[in-house]
């Protein structure tokens, strides 16, 4: 299971080079995965994922260094879930102004959670539908900010549940 997870991380990190790469700027990525749990007085504790078991809590974070000399914009960091997990639902966050989106149809579209359908019942009426995290392939954030040249840095974390 983790050597599946990790190899996904290590496509993650691919993935994200080539989203970076069209701002054609010496921009590194760097993405680690953490097994989060909670100690005995009920805080969370992130630990290096060595292993990975179904029903284990994952935290991977990304970081974004820009070593170049400009300042990049325009920036659109995509990441697909790993296989065998789900996606967490309200669990990215990110350091700078990014509009956070998800896709369920393998990174072709995206919108804001919650993904929500019209659905035609047996009846012919209408119902709508929120289309649960489990279906997410991918994750977008449209970044506002502009990562910085010089060391100039971003970080971005998701979580996901091993299935």
């Amino acid at each position: 299971m983790l050597k599946r997870l990790l190899k996904t991380t290590t496509a993650l990190v691919g993935l994200a080079f080539i989203s970076l790469a069209i701002a054609k700027a010496p921009v590194e990525g760097h993405i680690e995965a953490f097994i989060v749990s909670l100690d005995d007085k009920g805080s969370e504790v992130a630990k290096p994922a060595k292993s990975a078991e179904p029903g284990n809590l994952m935290e991977y974070r990304l970081t974004f260094t820009n070593n170049g000399d400009s300042s990049v914009s325009g920036l659109k960091v995509v990441d697909p879930i790993p296989e065998n997990t789900t996606f967490v639902s309200e669990s990215a966050r990110t350091d700078v102004s990014a509009l956070f989106e998800v896709s369920i149809d393998g990174g072709r579209s995206f919108e804001q959670e919650p993904v929500v359908r019209i659905e035609t019942q047996a009846d012919g009426s209408q119902k709508q539908v929120v289309i649960p995290a489990s279906h997410y392939t991918h994750i977008r954030w449209a970044v506002a900010d502009e990562l910085q040249g010089k060391g100039g840095k971003h970080a971005y974390a998701y979580r996901v549940v091993v299935d």
